[in-house]
């Protein structure tokens, strides 16, 4: 249920007595851009570490255990065209405890404090909290090499945007953070919880007229609303790009980037989930039986798609020397799903599969809070689960073959060892 606070301000209440906690998220939006990434991601790793009540992480921690043990996440997010921080905290429901019935409102306080009285003074944040969480981010961001295959999908995400703001990552870069100042960095934590939308969800047993109430007494202002357009179109390489690097590896990592028709609850979304599952996210698919099993010329052969920008990655792990042949049994696995190789059989296998997994996300609370947030911000009336289910049935093997047919090639990237010769 929506239900409108301020101009700029909206909550979302979900009562639901399939969980034992309430999850409270405040979402903070605007638009995308590398160096709000950056900052926005600091901003929020400030915030979950102190506030102005509890000037240190032992006294948070002391309090979200007086809290029956509330945890709180933050997450610093791209969102196709938009930015997202969250600030979320689960609270076991006061129902199960007895005798404090004061509990729901004493989360809400908590997260209150922790957003909106943060360990700053005189427009600066506390700047030993700010120096250490600053060179906390720097480490963050240096670490991310080592897990080669998430950097290989970074660096194909960086071919295939390149000059444009989504070449980021969703909490930015290490390049932006030299000039980031305490100073400055309030400033934008003052724009953030000033200006942004502001979105706040929750999920749980628990009554709407309890939960407004706790909103209310909050000094929540209005802001200007920010528009609901979140899909981004990129324009089609005519040929695809290729890149490689260097690095001192044992393994190599060749992914792929594809232009894709499918964005979400588009008219090829459907038929795009299940020709996914039978390309290559499933273990019956096409890359993992023919690259990974039959062939054995990766160590992992996998797709998935990007429903908010319209692209498919294809990710393997390989031997140096087998890149040509990996890159021609790949685009040979699509064009067999363009020409139709596949069986009535194993489309029903991945609607089962689809299905199964569509309906595991209800049974935990942070995926089907976030399923809703996707919903809100893209299409007017969400699907129940029947419409759903029944949308997924209703794809024919034509309609799949449509999608293969629009999956066009735009970028190569090749992370390789240093004895490679390529």
């Amino acid at each position: 249920m929506e239900y409108k606070l301020k101009q700029g301000v909206t909550a979302y209440i979900e009562p639901s007595d399939k969980y034992k906690t309430v999850l409270i998220q405040y979402k903070f939006r605007t638009s995308f851009g590398g160096k709000t990434a950056t900052e926005r991601s600091l901003v929020k790793n400030m915030l979950e570490t102190n506030s102005m009540q509890y000037p240190s992480q032992s006294e948070m921690d002391l309090k979200m255990a007086s809290l029956y043990g509330a945890t709180l996440h933050t997450q610093s997010q791209r969102f196709g065209k938009q930015h997202v921080v969250t600030m979320s905290l689960s609270v076991v429901n006061d129902k199960f405890i007895g005798g404090d019935d004061t509990l729901l409102e004493e989360a809400f306080a908590f997260l209150e404090e922790i957003i909106f009285r943060p360990n700053a003074e005189d427009g600066k944040f506390h700047e030993k909290t700010f120096l250490r969480e600053k060179e906390n981010l720097h480490n963050y961001f240096e670490s991310l090499i080592e897990d080669k295959s998430a950097y290989a999908r970074t660096r194909l995400n960086q071919v295939l945007f390149e000059g444009t703001d989504q070449a980021y990552q969703g909490i930015g870069d290490a390049g932006f953070l030299e000039d980031i100042t305490s100073g400055s960095l309030f400033g934008c934590y003052e724009e953030m919880i000033g200006s942004n939308q502001l979105d706040i969800l929750v999920s749980g047993d628990v009554a709407p007229e309890r939960i407004l109430n706790i909103l209310a007494a909050q000094k929540l202002s209005d802001r200007k609303e920010t528009e609901k357009e979140v899909f981004y179109f990129r324009e089609k390489d005519t040929e695809p790009v290729t890149s490689s690097e260097t690095q001192d590896i044992n393994q190599g990592k060749l992914f792929f980037g594809f232009s894709s028709p499918v964005y979400y609850m588009n008219d090829h979304y459907f038929a795009g989930l299940v020709f996914d599952g039978l390309f290559g996210s499933f273990p019956h698919s096409k890359l993992f039986q023919n690259v990974r099993e039959k062939e054995s010329l990766a160590y992992s052969a996998s797709s998935g798609l990007d429903f908010l920008r319209g692209v498919m990655t294809v990710g393997t792990g390989i031997e140096f020397d087998k890149r040509d042949q990996v890159e021609k049994i790949v685009l040979a696995q699509l064009q067999d799903m363009q020409a139709g190789d596949f069986s009535d059989a194993l489309i029903a296998q991945t609607k089962s599969m689809l299905i199964n997994h569509y309906k595991q996300n209800d049974d935990y609370q942070g995926r089907s809070l976030a399923k809703q947030y996707q919903d809100i911000l893209i299409i007017e009336n969400p699907l129940s689960q029947e419409q759903w289910i029944a949308g997924l049935n209703a794809v024919t093997k034509e309609q799949i073959i449509a999608v293969a047919e629009k999956m066009t090639l735009q970028a190569i990237f090749f992370l390789k060892g240093e004895a490679t010769d390529e």
